[in-house]
């Protein structure tokens, strides 16, 4: 039977021919038959039809290095990842729309999960034991559906019954900020991969055009991270997980190149529930993809025991580091290997306790978008037992948004993406939050695990008060 390639091809000739019989062979330019038909097939031709989104300087770029017989390799690897994905997109779309459907039942008499008064969606106080710092994370102001822009005279702190200085930084006055998404692309993404691309691209056109300042990138993972090869190329028998460096938030044309690698992801491969986000932290924020043999963190780019197929990340470079990770999956526990799952060879991440650690020494808030309906442990014991963990631990510990708060929803669920074309919801409440977000220093506070935080909140005659639980690192 001719492929899904032969038939486009076919198609849009105009011609009415047989498909090819067995015993048609290829030619080194071309594809003959018994029939009355020659379709002429290069590996231009092959690309165009396979990726028609590409640019003409694009695909004449890709078919420079690739051989007829790679392009056909390719065509086949990502045609049948596009059928498999098709057989239940459909199914898993109407899911996400009745889950939708669900959840604004369910969320109606408290105003779809929104703040009713000025609050903040994520509060978090932390003490670094390493620097002295005292601080408190607010991951997204929200006042009803409005993002809520604080100034310092708008809050008021009070540490075990006593009132305390502060100091407020938040995104929305200039505070520079790195922003990067990492994007789960294993085969059970596929489905919904294309509402992914849609809400992030608008994501980016919202935060560029708020007063945000700082860097954007993103970094893709499957059961390996770091692997950076385009799905618009040849894999080599590698899972595939591109990723872009960071660029200037106020840089237009590498914006726009972002923007262009994000409408080209794809989703493949995979096997197990869990997946690698852990290691696409420690990398993205760390450059290190577990221990190398002498338990030193394995810095990737060194050449010392780089896992296969991987290239060095970018240092970040601001204070202040956001991750938005988007998964409709868990992450692997410490007892992962390897051998007893799909985890990747070489891509085995380091302990979550010093992933988390490097996260927290950092200042990195990580937001979480996963499924509503994805609810295991959030809080890791490292038994051998213990095969995955909800990605909502890394928003919980960090001061991100994620956790299921309201009724079991997170203002940042996956289904809310997959809809979004319709919607908008995600798009604009993510955007919300990370511009809204801001960091409350204590410089005069030591905080234990005794200490009682109180947080008040007032402006424009709305006022709200939260007592928080200090996270001691």
């Amino acid at each position: 039977m001719a492929s899904g390639l032969l038939g486009a091809l076919i198609a849009v000739s105009g011609c009415e021919a047989d498909l090819l019989a067995e015993g048609d062979t290829l030619g080194s330019g071309g594809i003959s038959g018994d029939g009355d038909v020659t379709v002429e097939v290069t590996v231009h031709s092959i690309l165009s039809v396979l990726f028609p989104d590409l640019t003409e300087e694009e695909l004449e770029q890709l078919a420079a290095s690739l051989t007829i017989e790679a392009a056909l390799e390719l065509e086949a690897e990502i045609e049948g990842i596009r059928a498999a994905a098709e057989e239940f997109g459909r199914e898993l779309f109407t899911t996400a729309e009745e889950r939708v459907a669900e959840r604004e039942e369910a969320l109606a008499d408290v105003n779809d999960g929104f703040p009713e008064t000025l609050a903040p969606i994520a509060a978090t106080a932390f003490q670094n034991g390493a620097t002295g710092e005292a601080f408190i994370e607010l991951a997204g102001v929200f006042s009803n559906r409005d993002a809520a822009l604080l100034t310092s005279g708008d809050l008021t702190v009070t540490v075990d019954g006593e009132m305390t200085t502060h100091e407020l930084a938040c995104f929305h006055d200039g505070t520079p900020v790195d922003i990067v998404f990492l994007v789960d692309v294993t085969g059970s993404m596929a489905p919904v991969i294309g509402s992914v691309r849609r809400s992030l691209n608008a994501f980016v056109d919202a935060i560029v055009a708020s007063n945000v300042t700082g860097t954007i990138g993103l970094v893709t993972f499957q059961d390996t991270v770091g692997v950076n090869v385009s799905f618009q190329e040849p894999s080599a028998g590698i899972e595939r997980s591109p990723f872009f460096r960071p660029v200037a938030l106020d840089d237009a044309e590498a914006i726009a190149e972002l923007q262009h690698f994000i409408s080209r992801l794809e989703a493949d491969s995979g096997a197990d529930a869990p997946e690698n986000l852990g290691a696409a932290l420690d990398f993205t924020n760390n450059g290190v993809i577990g221990y190398q043999a002498n338990g030193e963190p394995n810095v990737i780019g060194d050449s010392v025991e780089d896992p296969p197929g991987t290239l060095p990340w970018r240092s970040l470079g601001n204070e202040r580091r956001v991750f938005v990770a988007f998964t409709d999956s868990t992450f692997h526990s410490d007892s992962r290997t390897p051998g007893n799952s799909s985890l990747a060879r070489g891509f085995k991440p380091r302990s979550i306790a010093d992933i988390m650690a490097s996260l927290h020494e950092t200042g990195t808030v990580v937001h979480i978008s996963d499924p509503s309906y994805q609810d295991k442990t959030t809080e890791p014991t490292g038994a051998s037992s213990e095969v995955e963990v909800d990605a909502d631990y890394w928003a919980i510990a960090t001061g991100g948004v994620g956790e299921d708060r309201v009724l079991g929803y997170s203002l940042t669920d996956l289904e809310l993406v997959v809809v979004a074309e319709s919607t908008g919801l995600l798009d604009i409440a993510l955007q919300s939050i990370v511009a809204s977000s801001c960091r409350v220093t204590l410089p005069m506070v030591t905080l234990d695990a005794s200490s009682t935080v109180s947080l008040e909140l007032a402006k424009d005659g709305e006022t709200s008060a939260h007592d928080l639980v200090p996270v001691i690192f």
